[in-house]
């Protein structure tokens, strides 16, 4: 059987093809859950092999059932692929190798520049070992390629894992992005429409867990003592949810069912309230056999529920899941929206699936209502409200956060405050306008290629270079231009005294009240003074050989 790629496929395929051939830069695809991201990856690889002239390409898969999974979609294209898996084989035989990161980086310091090409599937997963091997690959060929695919691409309180948007806009939503630019986006909406893809009807639960003492950490995961509160223990609750969930599935016949529990204790109760001949649950207390073996009977449709905390998202494939029932808090989008996957997937027997959540996640993580609209922020980013604002010079559309406007001042459409007049509001008696919005620069970005990307250079608040008169960013401490140090001048004479009174070789102005002297040694064993001085002001040590 040969392997055809759908149109929006190939879409994603040749964006990231003609990116990787101009610049070195890393890219993302923004992949909807059921996109079929292994085809794409197979695709891909199989193309920049080609392209390379025979160079060899990895593909990273976080678990060996992406990566069998991956390798079964390559295996359309060609047999010539290798798989480095712990729980699979290990071989690098082939120009096209399937890995998970926790095998690969062990043999990735013997490679010798072959690789010209990585592949990272679920590419937020940016863990620490996978930016060691495509650093270590990048340091044998520094020419090496990377595209990432992932169906969320941000991380929770970190943002969005790209520095640049499909547009060509840098993306405002961000801490430190290790990816260039997303390059092309297929979301679950167009899948939907284009019947790529199964529709989740969201319904009104009758039930609902007590989730108010919930809240994020620091680190933006819920306490454990929190959780178990707000879910374990509850028997009658629990047992009324599960009986709500049973109603609905007899109601439509469902054939799949999907139960996401809070914790493996809390599992254990839905269980109870269960059909026993029915109903499998899976964790990592249970043993890999028999989770494998309660995935196939649920594959095989020989039991109707099948109950986990969070097990069965990345990676898990079953078409027949008719309804999703989610008996947790989620602590983001990313991983509501991976559950959701479970029950997207195409199957000629259902028209839609059921979401049924019995928790206030939707109302928390979407506020929009739309469950493939997420609020995405990173740390320290407060929501606000945003406005298109135009940019004077490129006219490209921004969108920023607008400042506090107590007194509803009117706006002009390239964000700036108006008087009553309607001229634009000045900050000072050099005229400078007064922006509405906290954006310093337009966020238009031009790509020359060959890694070249020229940024319009339009500032709604800049700070003037006073040598060469550039304008840089008003957090910038060096010229971007001159590389001169940003500081005003009574900064300056402030640094330049403490340098002075830091260099003891200088005549000091300072008094001295006190001194005292210490006999000892040098490190290379000469005899020395320590001499302890103490002026009005500060005390200081100094040394005499």
């Amino acid at each position: 059987m040969m392997l055809t790629p759908r149109p929006y496929q190939k879409r994603a395929i040749d964006a990231s093809i003609q990116w990787m051939k101009k610049n070195t830069e890393s890219c993302v695809l923004d992949l909807s859950m059921s996109a079929g991201k292994s085809i794409i990856a197979a695709f891909i690889a199989h193309e920049m092999h080609k392209i390379s002239g025979g160079k060899k390409v990895l593909v990273l898969c976080p678990n060996a059932t992406l990566v069998q999974q991956n390798a079964e979609k390559y295996a359309m294209l060609s047999d010539e692929y290798s798989i480095y898996s712990a729980s699979i084989s290990k071989s690098l035989r082939y120009p096209v190798v399937f890995a998970t990161p926790l095998s690969f980086v062990s043999v990735v310091d013997d490679t010798n520049g072959e690789f010209c090409c990585v592949v990272v599937d679920e590419g937020d997963q940016i863990t620490e070992t996978i930016k060691t091997i495509i650093a270590t690959l990048r340091n044998k060929n520094p020419l090496l390629r990377v595209c990432a695919m992932t169906g969320t691409p941000y991380r929770t309180g970190e943002g969005w894992i790209a520095e640049m948007d499909v547009d060509g806009s840098i993306i405002d939503e961000v801490t430190k992005p290790y990816y260039k630019k997303i390059v092309e986006r297929v979301t679950p909406r167009e899948l939907i429409e284009l019947g790529y893809a199964t529709p989740p009807n969201v319904v009104n639960v009758s039930e609902k867990y007590d989730t108010s003492n919930l809240a994020l950490t620091s680190g933006g995961t819920f306490r454990q003592v929190d959780i178990d509160h707000a879910f374990v223990g509850k028997g009658t609750k629990t047992a009324m949810v599960v009986e709500d969930i049973v109603n609905h599935a007899n109601a439509i016949n469902a054939r799949g069912v999907m139960l996401f529990g809070a914790t493996i204790e809390h599992c254990k109760e839905i269980m109870q309230s269960l059909p026993a001949h029915n109903s499998g649950i899976i964790n990592g207390e249970m043993g890999d056999k028999h989770n494998k073996r309660v995935i196939q009977q649920f594959r095989d449709q020989k039991i109707r529920y099948l109950v986990n905390v969070n097990m069965a998202t990345v990676g898990f494939s079953c078409d027949h899941v008719d309804i999703i029932a989610i008996l947790r808090a989620t602590e983001s989008s990313r991983l509501y929206q991976q559950i959701l996957g479970r029950g997207m997937r195409l199957d000629p027997h259902k028209k839609e699936f059921l979401l049924l959540d019995y928790t206030d996640n939707i109302q928390n993580l979407f506020p929009s209502g739309d469950v493939f609209s997420p609020e995405i922020t990173a740390y320290g980013n407060k929501p606000s409200q945003k406005m298109d604002i135009v940019c004077p010079d490129c006219n490209y559309v921004n969108s920023f956060s607008l400042r506090p406007n107590p007194d509803n001042k009117m706006i002009d459409q390239q964000g700036y405050f108006l008087t009553l007049d309607g001229e634009r509001e000045t900050l000072d008696t050099k005229g400078t306008f007064h922006p509405a919005h906290y954006g310093r620069r337009c966020l238009h970005v031009k790509e020359l290629g060959k890694n070249n990307f020229e940024r319009c250079g339009h500032f709604w608040e800049f700070k003037e270079c006073h040598k060469c008169k550039h304008k840089n960013d008003i957090a910038a401490r060096k010229c971007e231009s001159c590389r001169e140090l940003l500081i005003d001048y009574n900064d300056k004479i402030t640094v330049e005294f403490a340098n002075f009174n830091n260099d003891l070789s200088q005549i000091q102005p300072d008094t001295i009240v006190r001194m005292s002297k210490r006999a000892t040694m040098s490190k290379s064993g000469n005899p020395m003074f320590k001499v302890f001085f103490k002026t009005p002001y500060r005390d200081f040590v100094a040394f005499f050989s």
